[in-house]
Parts: C-alpha cells; structure tokens; sequence
C-alpha cells in the first residue's frame, strides 16, 4: 500500500504567545443545516480579520447529531478580543447561530 495521506494539524506552527480557541457547538435538533450554511461565511471573513492566523471547522468522529468542532487561532489576546467584538461575530454567532446550540463548550488557551 502506498503511503498514508498527511493530516496537517491547524495547531502544527502555533508559536507562543498565540491565543487558541477549540470550542464545540452542539445543535438543537433539526438546526444543524442551518449552521451548516451559515459557516462558510463565518469562517471568511473571520480568516480575514488582521489578527487571525486560522480559524477551521471540522465535524467530530460520531457526531451524528451535526456537532461542530472549531479551532481558532490568534495573534494575541487583543486579536481575539477584535474577533468576539466584530460585526461578523456578533450578527452570525451570537445572534444567528448561538440560538441554534443546544449545547456549547469553549477552551480558550495561550501556546507557551
């Protein structure tokens, strides 16, 4: 057999001093398309933002429930900060999205 594909980790150049964020959205039932749809837009123009260094979504093993799991990264804790206070982020996550979570957990760490 020829050699595995190579998974690159989000996380692989993550340099001290970068803040990350791995968080899990888990959706009210029947809302997961909704989201779904939504995140396209939520991730380019959060990757857009001058202080994100990636910002991707992937879904779970098992998750048949449409969970979510999103890894950010930052610049810095000023950047983040940008992030949460940005019109993307308050008009898509907390307005639009976050009513659709039937659950939501978030780790927020520095890389040192």
């Amino acid at each position: 057999m020829g050699d595995a594909p190579t998974t690159i980790w989000p996380l692989d150049d993550a340099r001290p001093g970068e803040v990350v964020v791995i968080a899990r959205w888990s959706p009210s039932a029947g809302k997961s398309e909704t989201i779904a749809a939504l995140l396209p837009e939520l991730i380019q123009q959060s990757r857009a933002e001058s202080g994100c260094l990636g910002y991707q979504a992937y879904r779970p093993d098992g998750a048949d429930n449409g969970d979510l799991v999103l890894v950010e990264r930052y610049s810095d804790q000023s950047a983040l900060d940008a992030h949460r206070n940005s019109v993307h982020f308050r008009t898509l996550v907390l307005e639009r999205i976050l009513p659709l979570l039937a659950d939501r957990h978030a780790v927020v760490t520095t890389v040192q």
